[in-house]
């Protein structure tokens, strides 16, 4: 471990030559290994802040990673990111992370990003790395209603902020998840009030997500677009989904996903249309309609490999 620590203060520890998802999850990853008579500092907060309340409600794709869901893709997107870690580290540092939560938007040729993640964090070991040495910057922000003093770490525009040791911010609008975890930090531990601004559908959607990797997209266009590779005219309200291990095929997901459409009329064309372009059949998958007065359609048992969700996730 004391060599790793060394690696991780000499060489950075960090690939970003591009700012995609799975590359600034990366750099978060890569701090969060527990060295020997490193420990934690106590969460001073009187209620704990779940790492969800975070997120704001201005991303158009949302998704939650449990590290127990697929521990493979976790220690993937590590060893792909990080330079020259060993296979021992990878699986240590995994261990540490519980949950990443991230929202997206897509432009023409970048993503921006807002991630919280729920991790064990070394909060004494962060300057060490985040130093500018290694390129990193940093300053201090006041919070807006505690005036307690926080560090924003700056790497050519990635931000990150560590505001207790088990929360990561990172990406867009960190001062506003900085400001909402003080602000939810300083309840008392009994004050129930729900704080999160993401609807709560979506809150509890994937907040629940711990067996399976779960995404929410509530501007759905452009997402099927990635996902079957064909421009579908839709009127969708949003479309939701899960990607499970396939048990007896590790190296593939069963894929679950939830349309929500504006219409009864709009459901029945859109069942044809979506059919088509998944090149389904019966034997494939399982398309069935939602309870009555919905106009949501289910499409589940859709068996899709690994590499084909790295690719999505730009991995």
């Amino acid at each position: 471990m004391q060599l790793l620590s060394k690696l991780m203060i000499k060489h950075g520890a960090f690939l970003l030559k591009k700012l995609s998802l799975m590359t600034a999850i990366a750099v978060t990853l890569s701090l969060l290994i527990v060295t020997s008579g490193c420990k934690s500092v106590p969460e001073v907060s009187t209620r704990k802040v779940k790492a969800l309340e975070l997120l704001d409600n201005e991303s158009s794709f949302y998704i939650a990673i449990p590290t127990a869901a697929d521990p493979d893709l976790i220690e993937r997107i590590i060893k792909n990111n990080v330079q020259n870690i060993s296979a021992s580290d990878v699986k240590l540092i995994s261990n540490h992370i519980e949950k990443v939560y991230c929202g997206l938007n897509r432009h023409k040729n970048s993503v921006e990003i807002q991630s919280a993640i729920d991790a064990s964090i070394p909060l004494k070991t962060i300057p060490k790395v985040l130093n500018t040495k290694n390129g990193w910057q940093k300053e201090n922000y006041t919070a807006e209603q505690s005036q307690k003093l926080y560090q924003i770490y700056d790497y050519k525009g990635l931000n990150m902020a560590f505001p207790s040791a088990s929360i990561c911010c990172m990406g867009r609008s960190v001062d506003y998840m900085i400001n909402k975890y003080d602000s939810i930090a300083s309840l008392p531990a009994e004050d129930q009030t729900i704080c999160y601004e993401v609807p709560d559908n979506l809150y509890n959607y994937l907040d629940g997500a711990e067996d399976e990797i779960r995404f929410y997209a509530n501007k759905p266009q452009s997402f099927l677009t990635i996902l079957t590779g064909t421009q579908l005219n839709l009127n969708l309200v949003d479309v939701s989904g899960s990607f499970t291990t396939d048990q007896q095929h590790p190296a593939q997901y069963i894929l679950k996903l939830n349309f929500n459409f504006k219409s009864e009329k709009m459901l029945k064309a859109g069942k044809t249309l979506l059919i088509l372009a998944f090149g389904l059949t019966d034997s494939q998958a399982v398309v069935s309609e939602g309870d009555a007065g919905s106009n949501e359609l289910i499409i589940q048992g859709i068996k899709l490999d690994k590499q084909q969700l790295y690719k999505l996730l730009v991995l």
